[in-house]
């Protein structure tokens, strides 16, 4: 009897040695744990209800907690790191994951301010976003399951503005990133939004005064607390009242900085990233690149306007990197579209 239990507890112990996440929550170094697995949620592939941690500024040692979703699987080619975009959540762009496939592992996850777990936490437009960004992508690199896989950023305009931040202060973070709408800089994008402001004064829209002033001194703490109230009203920034401070983010500087492949997306008809914001951004770039110039409708439209070709040309620029034929083509490369749509999406 006594060598029957013996046996069983042998194999017991054997079976929990096996399974590297028996214990829950299971800390990946320093950079997060994963808080719950999930067998069957998404078919063919394992579900982890994760918590990153990131600094809380460059200049702390302290920090916070954010949640995302992973989702992975076997024999899987490559883990894709999504950056949502200011007033967005991991939620919010789960659904682009079907535009690859199911050759790809996908974490999704909360910037600061954003999403679940937001108390005294500050929204920076890319700034400490990019800690974020940084931790979120060392949990990938750290994961015991698909840590030897390449890892390639995809972001949508604050996030495709806090990966570039981020590669730039840390070379080797991604093989190659996905840039959907990144700003050229925080400066710019507000003197884009103060031009177009305007209020109500006796029955007509009229511009708000001391435009120029107010782009001088955008930054400045006291004149913030006037711009942002006005923003939420006029440019419609700030609906779900996430706690905001303005500081300097110039994705135009740091892409001097990355050498990998990047393709740019952009939206023709976009109102807050003009084509000119995005192309100084893809001209800074040093390494293999591309910019799409799309058809879309609006800021970060070219899925929803074309979701076809926006999936074939994610794919292509993929599987140019992973395979090197990246490397064989021409540095750099501007596309546009050149298939007309109608307001539905379909072609004339």
């Amino acid at each position: 009897m006594k060598r029957v239990l013996f046996l069983i507890l042998m194999i017991l112990v054997q079976h929990l040695c096996a399974d590297e996440f028996a214990v829950i929550p299971m800390h990946i170094d320093d950079y997060g744990t994963i808080d719950e697995v999930i067998n069957d949620l998404v078919p063919n592939a394992i579900v982890e209800k994760v918590s990153i941690y990131p600094q809380k500024n460059s200049v702390s040692a302290e920090k916070i907690v954010r949640k995302g979703i992973l989702i992975r699987r076997d024999n899987a080619k490559a883990n894709i790191l999504m950056s949502h975009g200011f007033m967005c959540n991991k939620f919010d762009i789960g659904f682009l994951r079907g535009l690859f496939g199911p050759e790809y592992n996908f974490l999704a996850y909360d910037f600061r301010a954003h999403g679940e777990d937001v108390d005294d936490q500050t929204c920076t437009f890319g700034r400490d976003e990019a800690l974020d960004v940084i931790a979120a992508a060392q949990f990938m690199k750290h994961h015991p399951k698909i840590k030897d896989l390449p890892l390639i950023a995809y972001g949508f305009s604050m996030g495709a503005a806090s990966s570039i931040e981020a590669q730039a202060q840390h070379p080797d973070l991604f093989k190659a990133m996905i840039l959907d709408c990144p700003f050229d800089s925080i400066e710019n994008v507000l003197k884009r939004s103060i031009n177009t402001m305007t209020i109500s004064m006796f029955g007509y829209q009229v511009y708000v005064p001391g435009r120029q002033l107010l782009h001088k001194y955008a930054l400045h703490p006291y004149v913030q607390e006037v711009i942002k109230p006005v923003l939420r009203l006029s440019a419609n920034m700030d609906p779900r009242n996430i706690n905001v401070h303005i500081c300097p983010v110039r994705p135009q500087e740091s892409i001097k900085k990355i050498t990998i492949p990047c393709l740019f997306i952009c939206c023709k008809n976009d109102a807050r990233v003009s084509i000119d914001a995005i192309k100084s951004v893809y001209d800074g770039a040093r390494g293999y690149k591309r910019l799409w110039l799309t058809d879309g409708r609006a800021h970060c439209d070219s899925f929803f306007y074309n979701p076809e070709c926006y999936s074939k040309q994610l794919n292509k620029f993929v599987k140019a990197v992973l395979d090197g034929s990246i490397y064989k083509r021409k540095q750099a490369k501007i596309i546009e579209d050149q298939i007309p749509l109608d307001g539905g999406g379909r072609i004339l």
